[in-house]
């Protein structure tokens, strides 16, 4: 990824995901904003591993679309208050 997103923005989206608790669950952070792209990583938990042993596909799915839609609302801009 490259450019930079307004660090406003990138501050809201932070904050934003702050609130998510299936992400703090996970131990999910944040790892890169650029604009129309964010990266979103998380340990493989015990709590998120399927019955082989392996992150369950449910994990990759939430981060996923945690990080796509930030990806979007990176492209988006501030609303006026």
């Amino acid at each position: 990824m490259s450019g930079t997103v307004d660090p406003a923005i990138a501050a809201k989206l932070r904050e934003s995901f702050s609130r998510q608790g299936m992400m703090a669950t996970f131990g999910a952070e944040i790892v890169e904003i650029a604009p129309g792209g964010v990266v979103v990583s998380a340990p493989i938990l015990g709590l998120a591993r399927q019955q082989h042993g392996f992150g369950h596909a449910a994990l990759t799915f939430a981060l996923g679309d945690t990080a796509a839609g930030y990806a979007a609302l990176s492209l988006m801009p501030l609303a006026s208050e």
